[in-house]
């Protein structure tokens, strides 16, 4: 579950393999860097994956109350049921893939709680750079919400909720999906013995992630000790390409253009052997499962919205 909760960021090219021959397949994204994209386009990738809204109730009364008073139907509240219902539907199927992805989803309810997943002033934030930049998601605060040692301001919240501590947001989230995981292997455990194992798990990570880290200098050595914490020998370094060169082959061809006499380069794609077998297919058909599954719990706020009859592109 590690590789496909990571690639769920990683995953953000379409390939079309086997091209132009009977059966070709092609892959859905589940992140993107456009952020420029349509809005339907980016309904399908930032809150089915990355920025997962609560109900109406929890954005009415448990989102972070803002300076503006403003409010939004597809405000990413922390641990939502809308993202447990996402969750448990994942760990039912007993497959590593979706749950990766349902993992990450649920985790970036925590991290990214307060944004909206689409271009919408209601993710503005006040600075000379921020007025330059598409107001989508997270991106006017950069990469503050995701770095787990850091300390920032959200300005647009109250005062009292305006100072964020990643490190409780991130150790919240371990919390709530360790539980999951326990009722879904339906734990015998008694309550307090559950809740001391939580305890303990998240002790061990918040040393992991240890000092503020203003600038995110100590990635390495807090990488280290992620590793430390669950058995450095049993972990594979992460390599965002490694499942894809097993299960697809890249074959190189020079075209030229007649008309302006210019070479470039075209990259054909396709099946190797067993690649039905792999983790890359596996992974994209769970994207495409979790995908169904996500949009059918948002179609309600989308009808409110008005951004119905979605395109699959």
């Amino acid at each position: 579950m590690r590789y496909p909760c990571q690639y769920t960021d990683d995953n953000n090219r379409s390939y079309e393999i086997n091209k132009g021959k009977r059966g070709s397949y092609k892959n859905y994204i589940s992140q993107t860097y456009n952020i420029l994209k349509p809005k339907k386009e980016l309904i399908r990738i930032h809150p089915a994956f990355h920025f997962f809204p609560g109900t109406s109730n929890e954005i009415l009364h448990y989102a972070a109350p803002r300076r503006d008073g403003k409010m939004h139907l597809l405000n990413t509240t922390p641990g939502n049921n809308n993202a447990q219902e996402l969750m448990k539907t994942a760990l039912k199927t007993n497959d590593p893939c979706r749950i990766g992805i349902a993992t990450h989803t649920f985790a970036d309810t925590y991290s990214h709680q307060n944004f909206a997943g689409i271009k919408e002033e209601f993710n503005a934030m006040k600075g000379f750079l921020e007025k330059l930049i598409p107001n989508v998601g997270h991106a006017d605060a950069q990469h503050n919400p995701d770095l787990p040692a850091l300390k920032w301001k959200d300005d647009r919240l109250n005062s009292k909720f305006r100072k964020i501590d990643n490190k409780e947001r991130f150790l919240a989230a371990t919390g709530h999906i360790f539980l999951l995981y326990c009722s879904h292997l339906k734990s015998q455990y008694p309550k307090k013995r559950l809740e001391n194992e939580k305890n303990a798990l998240q002790e061990e990570i918040r040393r992991a992630i240890g000092a503020y880290d203003k600038n995110n200098r100590k990635q390495e050595k807090r990488i280290d000790r992620y590793k430390r914490l669950i058995g450095h020998d049993l972990v594979e370094d992460y390599n965002k390409k490694s499942w894809f060169k097993i299960a697809v082959q890249r074959k190189r061809k020079e075209v030229i253009d007649y008309i302006t006499d210019m070479k470039s380069t075209k990259y054909y794609y396709s099946w190797k052997e067993n690649y039905a077998d792999s983790n890359w297919y596996s992974f994209q058909e769970a994207v495409k499962a979790h995908q169904d599954k996500a949009m059918e719990i948002l179609q309600p706020p989308i009808e409110q919205m008005e951004i119905a009859e979605l395109e699959i592109w």
